[in-house]
């Protein structure tokens, strides 16, 4: 009898206990960027947003590493219960493939698991965009924008990365002579640039005789023939009119139209207004743009977009049946679930961009109102079979 009382009285105790562990977590879908797409150069920051899923207030400390070298100092954290705290770190790379590490450490009061505390992301890109076209450089068949695509400039001898590979001020596609800094044009295509050609348009005058050098229909040998003078024509006299022998006849007076009946007011209908963007397909161009967020507690986050100007148009669709349309909404689900979250972005001159956001509301949280019943629950059940049993012991040993 007395392993039972033990028993509910540990059970009793250790439903809260476990209820109140501490754990911070950081995963993948917790780790973006200020720029998702970097270019060689560019400074751009790298953003981690700590979870704390326990049932007491934490800090720690956030670690942010490139090819397992610490970049910057650790960033501490200060989160409260079912909160969360983003830190960032800037960087500037060079050109390359990088392994990007982050990782939670020094957690106080401590952590019950240290497994969710690291994540890495592999093979990160850094890009060039040599010609500044907003194409990067894997991708951009013509890197210097020249008008030549690599391929070709390759086969010709010309450098893919510099528009002007003679340096004589012509870019690449349009010097008829790229790898020869003294010639640029071949006006009559004989293949003799102009500057060594004597008769730059093929037409037999030389340059130095020819009034128009470029142009072979000129040649300064034509003879223009003399113009014909045009025949003077008679004119015939005007017949003198004969003097009219009646007043004129007075002109009518106006007659006033009648006055028409004033047309009946018609009748509008209040039309509602739904909200949406073309498909990126139909775009100009494409809005490189991503979610941020930032859990306010249980099921409420607060959303904010990276990439966007103030003068854009938003529409937020939660997954949820609900809608919103500024940049930087708070959205509170109403049931636990897993959630996408899409993001349509315009610029409003043929630019749109769209994102997506995957989140999870988890049943098995303290913040949740029915878990806090099934623990209150439980707890009030364990109360009562404590007291229970305690009394059918005295009751026995009185017996």
């Amino acid at each position: 009898m007395i392993h039972r009382v033990i028993l509910a009285i540990g059970v009793f105790i250790l439903l809260p206990a476990i209820a109140f562990a501490a754990d911070l977590s950081l995963t993948k879908d917790d780790v973006y960027f200020s720029n998702s797409n970097p270019i060689a150069g560019e400074t751009i920051r790298i953003y981690a947003t700590v979870q704390n899923q326990s049932q007491q207030d934490a800090q720690a400390q956030v670690r942010f590493f490139v090819d397992n070298k610490q970049i910057g100092s650790s960033q501490p954290v200060s989160i409260i219960t079912n909160g969360s705290d983003t830190v960032f770190i800037d960087w500037s790379p060079n050109e390359g493939y990088y392994e990007i590490s982050i990782d939670v450490i020094n957690v106080e009061p401590g952590d019950a698991q240290q497994d969710n505390n690291k994540i890495v992301i592999e093979d990160f890109v850094i890009d060039l965009d040599t010609d500044g076209d907003g194409i990067f450089d894997t991708k951009d068949n013509d890197d210097d924008g020249d008008g030549l695509e690599d391929g070709l400039e390759r086969i010709k001898g010309t450098n893919p990365l510099d528009p002007d590979s003679d340096g004589d001020g012509a870019v690449d596609g349009v010097d008829e002579f790229p790898l020869d800094a003294s010639e640029k044009y071949d006006n009559d295509k004989d293949g003799i640039g102009n500057n060594a050609d004597p008769d730059n348009d093929n037409d037999g005058t030389p340059n130095g005789d020819d009034p128009a050098p470029f142009n072979p229909n000129i040649t300064g040998k034509e003879v223009e023939p003399e113009p014909i003078p045009e025949p003077e024509q008679e004119k015939t006299p005007e017949p003198a009119s004969a003097p009219s022998s009646s007043p004129p006849s007075p002109a009518p007076l106006p007659v006033p139209e009648p006055a028409s009946a004033p047309e009946p007011e018609q009748e509008y209908e209040i039309e509602e207004v739904i909200y949406t963007f073309p498909d990126e397909s139909e775009a100009d161009y494409i809005l490189d743009i991503m979610i941020a967020k930032s859990r306010i507690n249980w099921n409420t986050y607060q959303f904010d977009v990276l990439g966007s100007g103030s003068s854009y148009l938003y529409l937020w669709d939660f997954g949820d049946g609900k809608l919103a349309q500024s940049p930087d909404p708070k959205h509170s689900f109403s049931r636990s679930g897993d959630y996408e979250i899409t993001l349509s972005v315009s610029d409003g001159d043929g630019g749109l961009g769209t994102a997506k956001e995957k989140i999870s509301i988890g049943f098995w949280n303290i913040g949740n109102l029915l878990l806090q019943i099934i623990i209150g629950i439980l707890a009030l059940f364990g109360i009562t079979l404590a007291a229970y049993i305690a009394h059918s012991s005295i009751t026995k040993r009185k017996k």
